[in-house]
């Protein structure tokens, strides 16, 4: 593609630059949520989620992608893998591209160096998630190379994405706005370093949480964020306006296929509910023993819908048998769930009326606030060798307090253990994407769920590398156990 730039490509004045950035974050959009994508590899691989088969049929029927990804069983050509790799590789190639024209661009203007450094920070964010998924990656970053780039381990890449974050956080902007909502800002680039510190023990095997907490510390003492009073206002069709987001991934109805939650989800009765004129699939449904992790005074469980359930007039929906629709938190198991088997997620505001090809109007949320709390109190006691302290607790209880809506369930030093802060995360963070990390760091992404045996080692803690990029590139070793 190099060999095929000329200078009437480049950008030509300072409103075209600023829609080359825009170019960069798109190319998210498609990969960023999709069920075969990186919904699959970071959700329905936990313990938080499942797409069974029904006994009655279904638009999931037979198809065993998203179960072999509950198992397991990943391959170099599963969907969660080659769909995952591509989110990471599309946006690093868009970058290092955009970064070229851009530096290329004959324009004069100021806010070059701002763009390049926004694009860098983006561009680590891939990195970022291609190191948690694939661990010994190629790394490129530099568009003018057309040579096939070399695989680094994590410990070789690791440093590299820290000082490019590093190295231009500087320059981007200190506080959210509607201008670069959706954009890398200063908030973005300290929350990767937070995430990259964090894991720093189990990737590189070097602790580095007091990093992280400083990296929540730029966070937390900026000012900027702060926790909504409701919970559910994160996930409000218009959630553009929260205080919490500090990252997010724009979503139209009309911008392609994109965060389509109620087609995962939703059973086929709620066609008529919310007018949709693309099928239901009834597919992706909470895990009995997660959904258990609430308490019924929890706020939160209400992101679950459970039980008889109704159209807006009160007439209750009904199931393929001709019974009224009532969804239970149990499986019978993974080729054989009834239609009204599992709880379905619904915490996100369900967008009406939407036609064939059109996608969820709310904003996906990569980072929010509630994270960064509770990624300090974690940092702390790992610190304190896996002991609450009050510091840790009085973090931790903040986002309870919202959760409870008072102080009566909060956590002591005592109640707050390594385990029960791993259930805190999965009740505040369910099915946002951070499920899969999150066991994996806390050394419980081999265990026994429901569909799955524990394993015997933990090479699954990696995807294999895929064979689109095997393929293209030969010099590449595939992970172990693949």
């Amino acid at each position: 593609m190099y060999s095929t730039l000329t200078s009437d490509k480049f950008y030509q004045n300072d409103q075209q630059l600023i829609q080359a950035l825009g170019n960069a974050y798109t190319t998210m959009q498609y990969r960023g949520t999709n069920l075969w994508g990186m919904f699959s590899a970071n959700v329905v691989s936990t313990d938080e989620a499942v797409a069974p088969w029904r006994s009655n049929g279904g638009f999931l029927r037979n198809n065993s992608v998203h179960l072999l990804s509950h198992e397991h069983k990943f391959n170099p050509t599963l969907p969660a893998v080659f769909a995952s790799w591509e989110f990471c590789y599309n946006t690093i190639a868009a970058c290092n591209q955009i970064i070229y024209q851009i530096e290329n661009a004959p324009v004069e203007s100021a806010s070059k160096p701002k763009y390049i450094a926004e694009l860098k920070v983006l561009r680590a964010f891939a990195y970022y998630n291609a190191i948690d998924l694939f661990g010994n990656i190629p790394l490129s970053i530099d568009f003018a190379d057309t040579s096939l780039p070399e695989q680094k381990s994590r410990e070789e890449i690791f440093p590299i994405v820290e000082k490019e974050i590093l190295d231009n956080v500087a320059l981007l902007d200190a506080a959210p706005s509607s201008l670069n909502y959706g954009r890398c800002t200063q908030g973005v680039a300290y929350t990767i370093l937070a995430k990259m510190y964090l894991n720093a023990e189990k990737w590189i095997s070097t602790p580095r949480y007091n990093d992280a907490i400083e990296a929540c510390n730029k966070i937390i003492n900026s000012g900027k964020y702060h926790l909504e009073n409701d919970y559910f206002s994160n996930f409000k069709i218009e959630n553009q306006n929260s205080a919490e987001t500090i990252f997010a991934l724009p979503y139209d109805r009309r911008g392609g296929w994109g965060w389509q939650i109620h087609q995962y989800t939703l059973h086929a009765a709620f066609q008529r509910v919310y007018n949709y004129s693309a099928p239901l699939w009834n597919g992706v449904t909470g895990m009995e023993a997660f959904y258990n992790l609430y308490d019924q005074e929890d706020k939160r469980i209400k992101s679950w819908l459970e039980g008889p359930q109704y159209d807006q007039n009160g007439v209750a929906l009904i199931n393929v048998l001709g019974e009224p629709l009532n969804f239970t938190p149990h499986l019978n198991g993974l080729k054989n769930a009834g239609d009204d088997q599992g709880v379905r997620m619904g915490k996100w505001e369900f967008t009406r009326d939407l036609s064939q090809n059109e996608s969820m109007d709310n904003d996906w949320t990569f980072f929010r606030y509630a994270d960064i709390l509770l990624m300090k109190t974690e940092a702390i006691m790992r610190m304190n060798g896996g002991v609450a302290t009050q510091e840790a607790v009085d973090l931790a209880n903040q986002v309870r307090e919202r959760a409870y809506g008072n102080s009566n369930f909060n956590y002591t030093v005592a109640t707050l253990t390594m385990d029960e802060l791993l259930n805190e995360r999965g009740r505040e963070l369910a099915w946002e994407g951070h499920r899969r990390q999150d066991l994996i760091r806390f050394g419980k992404y081999q265990d026994a769920w429901f569909g799955k045996p524990a394993e015997g080692d933990n090479h699954t803690n990696l995807m294999p590398i895929p064979s689109i990029a095997t393929s293209s590139n030969p010099s590449l070793q595939q992970n172990p156990g693949y």
